[in-house]
C-alpha cells in the first residue's frame, strides 16, 4: 500500500493509493485479483495460504556482514534488557540519510526453548507474546560500533497472549505507539508489518519515518484486517512517536453458497492519504488526512502541538 504525500504545492508519489471500493465476488480465488493494494494482497495471501511476507525490518542485516551481531545492537540500544529473549532484531538503512539506520527490536515472554523458527524475526501476537518493542536510530559507517543518534523509543507491551489490551479506561489507543482497533472494535497491539520511508518532511529540519502495523480477525468463511501507521522523529534528543493514524481497512465477508460449492464474498477496501500542507503550526507543516477515492470531502487536519510534541 502506498501513500500520496503532498508537500507544499508539490505532490510526491510515495505509494499507489486505491479508491474505497465495495464489490461482490463469487468465489474465494477471485478475491486477491480484485484487491488493489499490493500490501493488502500479500497479507491476504499470508492469511489464506500461509505465505511468507518479505523481510521488512532488516532482520537479514546480520547475514550481509560479519562485524555486528544482534546482541551488539541490544547492548547499544537497551543494555538494561540484554538478557531478555529477542524474537526480532532488525537493522535497515534509512534511505537518503547517510550512514543512518533504523533498528526495530521485539522481546518475547515465551520460554527460550520454544523460541523456534515460527517466532524468530517476528513481532506478532499470532505466534509471539511480546514483552517490549524498541525503535532506535543509529549512525554507522561500517566500521567499529554504531552510535545512537537519539535516545531510543522503548515501549513495554501490555496485552494478553492474543494481543488484546484492557481498554476499560478508554485511553489505551493514545498510550501506545502500536495499539489499534481491530474489525471487532477490540484494542490490540498491532502486528508490526513494515517500515515506511516515504519523504515525511514535517518541517525543513526534521524528517520522519513510519512504522506500519496491523490487526487481523478471522471469521467463518471470511476475514478482516486494519492497518495503522505511526510516524517517528527525533525531537529534543529523543526518538518520539509524533503521529498515529489509520491507513487501510479490508474486509472479506462470506455470503451465499452456490451449487458448485463456491461462495459469494463481499469485499471492501479503504485507504487513506496524508497531504503535507504549506501552512505551518508552531513551525511544523499541517497534515491533511483524507480517504482516497470517495465523493465525500470530509477530512481531518493534524496540527503540531508544541507542549505534547505531537500532531493532533
Amino acid at each position: 500500500m502506498r501513500n500520496i504525500v503532498k508537500y507544499g504545492f508539490t505532490t510526491l508519489l510515495l505509494s499507489v493509493n486505491i479508491s474505497a471500493s465495495a464489490e461482490v465476488v463469487h468465489s474465494l480465488d477471485q478475491i486477491n485479483p480484485k484487491m488493489h493494494s499490493q500490501d493488502g494482497k500479500a497479507n491476504f495471501a499470508k492469511e489464506m495460504n500461509g505465505d511468507t511476507l518479505p523481510n521488512e525490518f532488516g532482520s537479514d542485516f546480520w547475514s550481509t556482514q560479519t562485524a555486528l551481531k544482534p546482541s551488539d545492537i541490544i547492548n547499544i540500544i537497551a543494555p538494561q534488557y540484554k538478557n531478555d529473549k529477542w524474537s526480532l532484531v532488525g537493522m535497515k538503512a534509512w534511505p537518503g540519510q547517510k550512514d543512518r539506520y533504523i533498528v526495530v527490536a521485539c522481546s518475547t515472554k515465551i520460554k527460550k526453548e520454544i523460541l523456534d523458527k515460527y517466532q524468530e524475526n517476528s513481532c506478532s501476537y499470532e505466534v509471539d507474546p511480546r514483552d517490549k518493542i524498541i525503535v532506535a536510530v543509529l549512525d554507522y559507517d561500517g566500521s567499529g560500533m554504531p552510535k545512537l543518534a537519539a535516545e531510543p523509543y522503548i515501549e513495554t507491551v501490555a496485552s494478553d497472549e492474543n494481543g488484546y489490551v484492557n481498554n476499560d479506561n478508554g485511553d489505551e489507543l493514545e498510550k501506545s505507539a502500536f495499539n489499534l482497533k481491530n474489525r471487532d472494535d477490540g484494542v490490540v497491539v498491532g502486528n508490526l508489518q513494515n517500515l515506511d520511508f516515504a519523504h515525511y518532511q514535517v518541517n525543513p529540519q526534521t524528517l520522519a519515518f513510519g512504522i506500519r502495523y496491523g490487526a487481523e480477525v478471522g471469521y467463518s468463511g471470511g476475514n478482516a484486517s486494519n492497518q495503522s501507521m505511526t510516524l517517528f522523529a527525533i525531537m529534543q534528543g529523543k526518538l518520539r512517536p509524533i503521529l498515529k493514524t489509520d491507513m487501510y481497512h479490508f474486509a472479506n465477508i462470506a455470503g451465499e453458497w452456490h451449487n458448485d460449492g463456491t461462495r459469494d464474498h463481499d469485499i471492501t477496501e479503504e485507504e487513506y492519504i496524508l497531504s503535507f500542507l504549506p501552512h505551518q503550526t508552531n513551525g511544523f507543516y499541517d497534515i491533511k488526512y483524507t480517504q482516497k477515492g470517495t465523493k465525500s470531502k470530509k477530512s481531518k487536519i493534524y496540527r503540531w502541538n508544541n507542549q505534547k510534541l505531537y500532531y493532533q
